[in-house]
């Protein structure tokens, strides 16, 4: 506890709400940083526990090739949302996004307990999603607004404390579901833990007193975004795999995401309160940035959504089994969350830390890259601890540092503008990820079979025991065929799903070095935002209404 947080405790005392988080008492911050740690917690469990559990629910309601959506579809929904989370934020109040976006978030899940296909269970994501948008966003907003710019690298990093235990619990209980229960209850426990995050929300999260004037909702600036983010994440999600790339299809969403991006722009550049200020795109530190976050976002959801994959359809692991790699991801996470967030809190240095995470990506994902089905498990663990550490001094670098550039006023926006980057990159990245390995795995396994042999040319064989068993009974029940004609179409087929998921994550590795290229263009002589004092004598140097940068000592 500061000095400054001590003397905001005597003063605030108990007299009422205060006028922004930052003026909240010290004790109180704490309630508030519990509060967000839950709500961080259920929401981002509900990525870590379905990467273990999606072969299980492929096998029982089918969908093999449409797997990805679960990851695309809720990312998807989620980048959309999150800017118009932002606006609804500063119209309507945190509270009452961020406790209404979780009922969504509960409904959903509940409901996708239930889901009878693929296609449905694939809907209910989107709408998770939206729900998830609305919660993350608040929580990194509230956050950001609780602390001095000085305080924030530091707390949240502690709240990350919560991601990392979502990340080491998320697994396992969705492979022990998956192996010895059933996959719905991963749905089923949000609500019980949803329901404690409202609870708290309500009890501990003040309602600020309202400030300034009344800003309007962009409806026309929120519809072409609408339209070119959701027609470009399709086109990347289909393009080779269930549409060829020149065709009438894509040209039509390629149009319309031009046609989105061009009207938003004019539309923006107009508007009394804009969706997005044009205006922050002026900053090389915040448009770097929003680039750069994509290559981070890309290199965790390639090892949530396919390395699963890997260990269960390569090298024929359980759910549970494949629960280990994330769980190493998860501690590496956390090691990494505390280093890097007191390293910057302290020497303010974020061009390093970002080179230095995004560099320990791009190697782990090209040693994963050249995995095959004899690679040692307790090896690939090892690999996604360091890429844990590694990504998290990415993300740290990427997001305190850029909030601290930019005027208090615009934070909101800020923050939920990085969010949207990160969530359109987690779509992205699932869908042309999935759509490389559906193009790679149509080359690589045979056509033209009969018999039993055709079940080998669907790679969803491989994380359906029962089915394969039964594929397996047929293979010795054929005299042509026996048990050696079975362990070798086995082996060429998890070899042909071990060298398309080898290209999905040297792809994510070369997405990865062009976040170590951004981050000397985003942090070259960076500087920290220092509004200007009033003056303290009318005749003595008028100060300015706006703001100057302080140097941060990055070496340039």
């Amino acid at each position: 506890m500061t000095a400054r947080d001590a003397a905001i405790d005597v003063a605030a005392g108990d007299s009422g709400p205060p006028a922004s988080l930052v003026e909240l008492a010290y004790r109180k911050k704490l309630l508030v940083v519990a509060a967000l740690s839950v709500t961080l917690f259920v929401t981002t469990i509900s990525q870590t526990v379905v990467a273990t559990a999606a072969q299980s629910i492929v096998a029982d309601i089918g969908g093999f090739d449409q797997f990805t959506w679960l990851f695309a579809g809720f990312s998807l929904a989620g980048a959309v949302a999150i800017p118009i989370v932002g606006k609804l934020s500063d119209i309507t109040g945190r509270k009452r996004v961020i406790v209404w976006s979780l009922l969504i978030f509960i409904a959903a899940s509940l409901a996708a307990g239930f889901a009878q296909s693929m296609n449905q269970l694939i809907a209910i994501r989107v709408i998770q999603g939206v729900g998830f948008a609305g919660a993350m966003g608040s929580t990194w907003i509230i956050m950001a607004a609780l602390w001095p710019p000085a305080d924030r690298a530091k707390w949240m990093g502690v709240t990350a404390a919560s991601f990392t235990l979502s990340g080491v619990m998320g697994p396992v209980i969705g492979g022990v579901l998956a192996d010895i229960g059933s996959w719905r209850w991963i749905f089923f426990l949000n609500v019980p833990i949803g329901a404690l995050a409202v609870v708290l929300l309500l009890v501990w999260l003040p309602n600020l007193r309202e400030g300034g004037r009344r800003t309007s909702f962009d409806l026309a600036g929120t519809a072409a975004f609408v339209i070119f983010s959701t027609a470009s994440l399709f086109a990347l999600s289909i393009g080779g795999v269930s549409v060829d790339w020149i065709s009438p299809v894509m040209g039509g969403l390629g149009l319309a995401t031009v046609v989105g991006i061009v009207a938003f722009v004019f539309i923006e550049r107009r508007a009394v309160d804009p969706l997005v200020p044009l205006e922050l795109f002026k900053s090389r530190v915040f448009s770097a940035g929003m680039v750069a976050s994509l290559s981070i976002v890309t290199s965790f959801i390639v090892v949530t959504a396919f390395l699963p994959l890997f260990i269960q359809g390569v090298k024929g692991g359980s759910a549970t089994t494949s629960a280990i790699p994330l769980m190493s991801l998860a501690v590496g996470t956390a090691l990494g969350s505390n280093i890097s967030g007191q390293l910057l809190s302290r020497y303010n240095r974020p061009r390093e830390g970002a080179i230095f995470g995004l560099g320990v990506a791009v190697a782990v994902l090209l040693w994963l890259g050249g995995a095959g089905p004899d690679t040692s498990m307790w090896a690939i663990a090892l690999s996604t601890g360091f890429l844990g550490v590694g990504l998290t001094f990415g993300w740290t670098a990427y997001t305190a540092p850029i909030q601290n550039a930019m005027p208090d006023k615009v934070l909101g926006v800020v923050t939920s503008s990085l969010q949207f980057a990160r969530m359109f990159g987690m779509a992205a990245g699932a869908a042309a990820l999935g759509a490389i390995l559906a193009s790679q795995l149509a080359g690589n396994l045979g056509s033209g079979l009969t018999g039993p042999a055709a079940e080998f040319t669907d790679p969803g064989l491989l994380i359906a025991e029962e089915r394969l068993e039964d594929v397996r009974e047929e293979y010795l029940l054929d005299p042509s065929l026996g048990q050696t004609a079975f362990d070798s179409a086995l082996r060429d087929t998890r070899e042909s799903l071990a060298d398309a998921l080898g290209i999905v994550f040297r792809v994510s590795a070369a997405i990865a070095s062009l976040g170590v290229f951004m981050s000397f263009v985003t942090f070259y002589r960076y500087r920290v935002y220092v509004p200007e004092p009033a003056p303290t004598h009318p005749g003595h140097g008028g100060g300015s209404r706006g703001g100057r940068r302080q140097p941060a000592p990055s070496g340039d």
